[in-house]
């Protein structure tokens, strides 16, 4: 059966948020707009691009003060929509608002869902903020190369085969 897609014109929610163990976490965003409640599997990496992306527009916009939102915590309970695998973001100046772009991550040749919503600046900020607490929440980096520091299992490539 394929995947819903969702068009969201003002969402009244959006958050990030991650389950499970350091190492073994499921990231997800999650989207609201009045009673419609989207959860949309995502990877570390994609979250951490989000944040950053967020981040360099925000940086070139006016968000009102005081315009953090409360508690960010994903929403139980937590049913995964689909699995992104393309996003895009911009930002209109003349709504003063973000619309994000979504693509699902499907097989070669099986038709994607899509998802589209618009959201504030405020609302934004939070989740770029949120989104930079929930990826540093995980494993410390190794000092030496920067990947996860257990390495899965292994050792640091920056070793080169050679124990300190």
């Amino acid at each position: 059966m394929p995947s819903q897609s969702f068009e969201f014109e003002r969402v009244t929610r959006v958050t990030a948020g991650a389950v499970g163990t350091p190492g073994k976490r499921s990231f997800f965003l999650q989207v609201r707009a009045g009673t419609q409640l989207v959860s949309l599997a995502m990877e570390k990496q994609q979250l951490q691009l989000l944040a950053d992306r967020l981040q360099q527009l925000l940086s070139t916009v006016s968000v009102p003060e005081g315009a953090l939102i409360g508690d960010l915590a994903l929403e139980e309970p937590l049913h995964e929509a689909w699995r992104i695998g393309s996003m895009t973001l911009a930002y209109d100046e003349a709504d003063r608002l973000f619309e994000v772009t979504l693509v699902e991550l499907t097989a070669e040749g099986d038709e994607p869902a899509t998802g589209r919503f618009l959201a504030e600046a405020g609302q934004m900020q939070a989740l770029a903020q949120h989104a930079i607490a929930v990826v540093a929440a995980g494993r410390p980096p190794c000092p030496m190369c920067g990947g996860p520091s257990d390495h899965n299992g292994g050792i640091c490539p920056r070793l080169n085969g050679h124990h300190a």
